[in-house]
């Protein structure tokens, strides 16, 4: 999606005719797009336009920039901007001000617009996600992709440490810190980490996410969601793209086949399930595996 100011159309020699014309999308005052906005990161892209040289995209929109999942709720509509203080927020048409005390907060670019880094945007969330939902958050920062295919994760614990301890006691701090406590590495989804943290509410162990099984020839054969490795029980998610082709279900079948084959105790889990209900068939795999 090109933009350019209408300061610089001007510039430039653009008939002010045209600039104001059907011709261009005007995302924000000032800014002209060849088409409209498809997404939230072409959003803040056209904000980026409009915006101070110092100004940072912040709290949801940075979250989003960097993949970090939020709920439907909290998926934002206008564009969160940060500037330091002494500076004034910036008040714009589509365009949540914010400012804050500088301390050391670590920026990055993406999408060619300057970003807080993971895990400030994980802080900036305190106040407005849920505990279970900054865990949800939590688990993508320091996990990201990396299980599947050995990319970096976005940030690592330590970075998400060191950005909660400048973040001291300011609004939702005390739900950062009880969720910091429950963030593990490893999930690849937001419904693995909750199907976690609802066998861990239920008194039962942690389990592994995404643990690895070796095949005969000793390279992965199965990547299993969650598991309990000494009891040999598996729990695997089933997430809608599960059913949308028949070469997906076959593979589960197959997986599951071929898990049970070697001892392996096999839990599904469906988005229809209550994971309460879930945690009892998982005590109850588990009681089997020890023999009752």
């Amino acid at each position: 999606m090109d933009g350019f100011r209408v300061e610089d159309g001007l510039a430039v020699g653009m008939p002010r005719s045209s600039l104001y014309s059907k011709r261009y999308h005007r995302p924000f005052h000032g800014a002209r797009t060849e088409t409209a906005p498809r997404n939230h990161v072409e959003l803040c892209t056209a904000a980026a336009l409009i915006l101070p040289p110092d100004a940072v995209i912040s709290h949801r929109s940075a979250a989003l920039l960097h993949g970090i999942p939020l709920p439907r709720s909290a998926e934002p509509r206008d564009v969160d901007v940060c500037v330091f203080e002494p500076a004034h927020r910036v008040k714009a048409r589509g365009v949540i001000g914010h400012r804050i005390t500088p301390n050391g907060q670590r920026q990055l670019w993406r999408h060619g617009v300057r970003v807080f880094a993971p895990e400030e945007a994980w802080v900036q969330l305190g106040s407005i996600l849920t505990t279970e939902e900054l865990i949800v958050a939590g688990d993508y920062v320091v996990t990201g992709d990396q299980p599947y295919n050995g990319s970096a994760p976005p940030a690592t614990t330590g970075q998400l440490e060191s950005a909660l301890e400048r973040y001291g006691a300011r609004r939702g701090a005390r739900t950062l810190r009880s969720a910091f406590a429950r963030i593990r590495y490893g999930s690849l989804s937001p419904q693995e980490t909750r199907l976690r943290l609802a066998l861990e509410d239920a008194g039962l162990p942690t389990p592994e996410p995404n643990y690895r099984v070796g095949g005969d020839d000793g390279r992965t054969a199965a990547m299993i969601d969650l598991a309990y490795p000494a009891a040999a029980v598996a729990i695997e998610y089933l997430g809608d793209h599960h059913r949308l082709t028949a070469e997906a279900y076959r593979k589960d079948i197959a997986r599951r086949e071929w898990l049970v084959q070697r001892g392996w105790n096999v839990v599904f889990v469906t988005a229809a399930d209550e994971f309460g209900a879930v945690a009892e068939r998982v005590r109850t795999a588990l009681r089997a595996s020890r023999g009752g």
